[in-house]
C-alpha cells in the first residue's frame, strides 16, 4: 500500500501503518492540555469561593442586603463551576491512563488494510546492537525505524514526545518539525515483519545517507565559496583548496613589526602591530580589555561633561557680561590673549567679570585663540568627543589643518591640567606653583625632576605625533601609542592616585568626598 504524506502544523504524518497511532498520540496530548486547564480554573473558582463564603460567615445574620443575595448567586455559580472543572480533570486523567497502554502496544502490531487481525511482533533482533544508529551521539532509545535521522545527528530533532513508545527495547520515535530531506525509498515497505526486510531496509537507509551528505558538503562547499569570493563553484575539498592557492586574496601570514621611529598607522592614525603593545602595564595591574574600554568611555564622558560643556558655558557668560558692561569690542575668541590679560586687570572687569582670570589659563596653549575657541566647541557637541582626532584636529579658514595648529590631544590633556589647576590647593610653601602643572605635568621640553618614591606624574614625550606616559616613583610607564594613548594615560594617573595616595592630591580627595573623579575607574 502507498504511504501518503500527510502535513499538519507541527508534525509529519504518515498515512498508512502509524496514521491510527499518532491520532491517538495527538488526542492524548489534546487531553493533558485540556486536564492542565481544567485544574488551573478549578483551583481559581476554590479561591473565590473561599473569599466569598469568608465574608458571608463573618457577616451580621441580622442585617440582610442586596449585595448577600448577588454573594449566593456567586456561591452557586462557583460551587458549579468547580464541580464541572474537577469532574472534567478527573475524567480526563482516567481516559489517559486508560487508553495510555493501547497505545504502547498497538505498535507491535501491522494495522493496515488486509493484514490478518491477530498481532504481528517486531523481531527480537531489533534489541541486537546491528543497527547503525547506535553510534549517533543522540539518544538511540528515542528513534523510530520510520524516523529519518542519521547517524552523524545531522538533522537534531527534538526528543521529548511519548507518542512512539516499543516494548522490548526498539527505539522510540519523536515528534519531527518539518524539514525538507531527502527520504529512503520506502515506497515498496509496508512495516518492518522480519530480520530480512530490517536488513533490506537499513542497507537502503545507509546508501542513501552516504549520498545525502556527499551532496550536502559539496552544496556547503560552493555557496560559500560563490557567495563571499564571487567565484565559480568547486565540487570538492581539494578543488577548493587548489582554488584558493591560486587566487591573490588570501590572509597574510603575520610579519615583524618594523623598528623605525615612524611606525604605519591605521585609519584613525593608530600605530599598527600587536594588539599588546603598550598594554604590558594594564596586565600586570589585572586590568582587562573590557574594564579598560569602559574606563575609557567614562574618561571621555568626563572631560566632555565636566570641562567642555562648562567652559562653553563660561565662554557665553562672560561675552554677556562684556557686552553688558561696555566692552563691546572684546569676545573671547576674537582677540588675542594679552588683550584679555590686561582686560581682566581693569578694575571694572574685577568687580564686574570675576571669572575672567580664571579662565585665561584654559586659553594658554596657542595664540591662536579663534581655532581654539571654535575646537573645544565642536569637541563638545556629543556627549564624547566623538570628533576627536587623536594627532590632528579641524579645518580652520577653509584650509586643513596643519602643524602650527594644535592637535586634540594637546587641546585636551591642556584643558585637563588647567582644570585640576582650579580645582586643587597649591602647597603653603610654594603658592605660586600650580597644583597639578607644576607637580603632575611635564611638558616635552621642561626637564625631568628628580625622581623620588612620590613621584607621579604624566610626561609628554612628544608633541608630533602626541604621546604621554606615566611615572610612578622610580619607574615609567610606556603606553599604547596612537589613539588612546592620552585617555590610557591619564587612566593611569588616576589609578595610581587611588591605589597609592588612598585617592589624594595634596589635601583634595579624587573621590566622592571631593572632586567624584575616581568613579571614572570604576567597572559598571
Amino acid at each position: 500500500m502507498e504511504n501518503k504524506t500527510q502535513v499538519t502544523p507541527n508534525r509529519n504524518v504518515i498515512n498508512g501503518v502509524n496514521a491510527p497511532l499518532l491520532e491517538k498520540s495527538i488526542n492524548q496530548n489534546r487531553k493533558q492540555q485540556q486536564s492542565k486547564h481544567s485544574l488551573i480554573w478549578g483551583t481559581v473558582n476554590v479561591g473565590l469561593l473561599a473569599i466569598i463564603l469568608y465574608d458571608l460567615i463573618y457577616t451580621c445574620p441580622l442585617y440582610t442586603s442586596y449585595v448577600q443575595y448577588i454573594e449566593y448567586v456567586g456561591v452557586i455559580i462557583l460551587l458549579l463551576n468547580i464541580l464541572y472543572h474537577f469532574g472534567k480533570y478527573l475524567r480526563l486523567n482516567l481516559s489517559w491512563n486508560l487508553t495510555s497502554a493501547p497505545v504502547v502496544n498497538s505498535c507491535l502490531s501491522a494495522s493496515t488494510p488486509g493484514t490478518p487481525s491477530n498481532k504481528t511482533q517486531l523481531s527480537p533482533e531489533l534489541n541486537t546492537p546491528t543497527l547503525s544508529m547506535s553510534s549517533t551521539p543522540m539518544n538511540t532509545s528515542a528513534l523510530s525505524w520510520m524516523s529519518n535521522s542519521t547517524p552523524n545527528d545531522s538533522y537534531n530533532f527534538p526528543v521529548k514526545s511519548d507518542s512512539w513508545l516499543y516494548s522490548h527495547g526498539s527505539p522510540q520515535s519523536q515528534n519531527v518539525t518539518p524539514v525538507k530531506v531527502p527520504r529512503p525509498d520506502t515506497s515498496g515497505i509496508d512495516f518492518i515483519s522480519d530480520e530480512c526486510s530490517l536488513q533490506s531496509y537499513l542497507k537502503d537507509f545507509e546508501a542513501n545517507e552516504k549520498k545525502v551528505t556527499t551532496n550536502s558538503y559539496t552544496m556547503t562547499t560552493g555557496n560559500a565559496l560563490s557567495t563571499f569570493w564571487s567565484h565559480p563553484l568547486t565540487k570538492n575539498p581539494k578543488d577548493a583548496s587548489s582554488f584558493l592557492k591560486r587566487t591573490q586574496y588570501q590572509l597574510s601570514s603575520p610579519t615583524a613589526t618594523s623598528a623605525s621611529n615612524s611606525p604605519k598607522t591605521d585609519d584613525r592614525g593608530s600605530p599598527r602591530g600587536s594588539p599588546n603593545r603598550g598594554m604590558e602595564t594594564w596586565i600586570r595591574l589585572t586590568i582587562s580589555v573590557t574594564t579598560l574600554t569602559q574606563w575609557n568611555a567614562n574618561l571621555r564622558i568626563y572631560l566632555s561633561q565636566t570641562i567642555l560643556h562648562r567652559l562653553i558655558t563660561e565662554f557665553d557668560n562672560i561675552d554677556d557680561a562684556f557686552n553688558k558692561h561696555g566692552f563691546n569690542d572684546i569676545q573671547i575668541g576674537k582677540v588675542g590673549l594679552d588683550r584679555l590679560r590686561k582686560t581682566a586687570q581693569t578694575a571694572q572687569a574685577l568687580q564686574f567679570i570675576p571669572n575672567l582670570p580664571t579662565l585665561i589659563p584654559f586659553l594658554e596653549l596657542t595664540p591662536n585663540q579663534e581655532y581654539l575657541v571654535k575646537r573645544i566647541k565642536e569637541l563638545a557637541k556629543t556627549g564624547c568627543m566623538s570628533d576627536f582626532k587623536w594627532n590632528s584636529g579641524s579645518s580652520f579658514n577653509e584650509k586643513d589643518w596643519d602643524a602650527s595648529l594644535p592637535t586634540d590631544s594637546a587641546i585636551i590633556m591642556h584643558l585637563f591640567a588647567a582644570y585640576l589647576d582650579t580645582q586643587l590647593l597649591p602647597l603653603p610653601s610654594k603658592p605660586d606653583v600650580k597644583p597639578f602643572s607644576g607637580y603632575h605635568y611635564l611638558k616635552q621640553n621642561e626637564k625631568l625632576p628628580t625622581l623620588t618614591d612620590q613621584t607621579l606624574l604624566i610626561q609628554q614625550c612628544s608633541d608630533s605625533p602626541p604621546h604621554y606616559r606615566v611615572i610612578v616613583g622610580q619607574e615609567t610607564h610606556e603606553l599604547v601609542k596612537g589613539y588612546n594613548n592620552l585617555f590610557h594615560s591619564i587612566l593611569l594617573f588616576l589609578y595610581f592616585v587611588d591605589k597609592k595616595q588612598h585617592g589624594m592630591i595634596g589635601r583634595v580627595n579624587l573621590g566622592k568626598a571631593g572632586l567624584n573623579m575616581l568613579w571614572i575607574i570604576q567597572s559598571s
